[in-house]
């Protein structure tokens, strides 16, 4: 009879919290690994930023995504909203390059950076052309075979 009292107890510390994770410009994050710190208890977030998981309450879970500063909160109850941050230190590290990638400080090649806001719009095929004009000695052409 201890036992069954003692596994309800139990039973009824558990609860499912549930959210939506997002970025700092509310755009849904996908993907982000939610896990309750110091176990393998986790999930990730859908489609539509959203998770859920049961933990216990008072329980720490850990929010955290490639290019954002992870983030751990407290469980305090049923419903749980979290917002994370771009790691721009981080992301000035990485160059992705047409066959892999390197750390920035190892690539001996010339490098620049463009910014979103920089990027040409409006009606484009391809991501190169998004890019022409604002590179230096940077040569878009379509190389396209028509036949």
């Amino acid at each position: 009879m201890a036992l069954f009292l003692m596994n309800v107890s139990w039973a009824f510390a558990q609860l499912t919290v549930t959210g939506r994770v997002q970025s700092k410009s509310g755009e849904p994050l996908i993907g982000v690994n939610v896990i309750e710190k110091g176990t393998t208890n986790g999930t990730v977030t859908d489609l539509d930023g959203n998770y859920s998981l049961r933990v216990e309450k008072g329980k720490t879970l850990v929010f955290s995504y490639i290019g954002f500063v992870a983030q751990e909160n407290v469980v305090k109850g049923a419903r749980m909203n979290v917002t994370l941050l771009e790691d721009t230190e981080t992301l000035d590290e990485v160059v992705v390059i047409g066959y892999g990638s390197m750390q920035r400080k190892d690539v001996t090649s010339s490098i620049t950076s463009v910014k979103a806001e920089d990027l040409n719009v409006g009606v484009v095929t391809s991501p190169a052309q998004m890019l022409q004009g604002k590179v230096p000695g940077l040569t878009v052409a379509n190389t396209s075979d028509p036949n």
